[in-house]
């Protein structure tokens, strides 16, 4: 019970800086555990918004659309990442897609 309560509240911690560090016009890396993805936040001029960049394990940068519900996901339910976890993001394997599909026994079913 004690350790749900503290990871609630280092989640909401985690979740306030990252707002915080792009509502001030920071560089932010972060990551959507739940979509296995990572997030790079570059600002822009103050006048327009910034511009997002997304890493799948295993693949490429890409940038994505600031409205992208990915984005939204990562933005309150993500965590922050270091630049050089970032960077190596597309090194790490994609054992997700690498998994088989295991099927109940089949034997003695005709």
């Amino acid at each position: 019970m004690l350790i749900r309560s503290i990871k609630r509240i280092l989640k909401r911690i985690s979740l306030n800086v990252i707002r915080k560090r792009i509502e001030s016009g920071k560089i932010v890396y972060f990551e959507s555990p739940l979509e296995e993805l990572a997030f790079k936040y570059i600002p822009d001029k103050p006048d327009k918004p910034g511009k997002y960049y997304a890493k799948y394990y295993g693949q490429d940068e890409y940038e994505i659309n600031p409205d992208s519900s990915s984005v939204f996901l990562a933005v309150n339910e993500g965590v922050l990442i270091s630049k050089y976890r970032y960077n190596r993001y597309h090194l790490i394997q994609a054992v997700h897609w690498n998994r088989e599909i295991k099927t109940p026994a089949t034997e003695g079913i005709v």
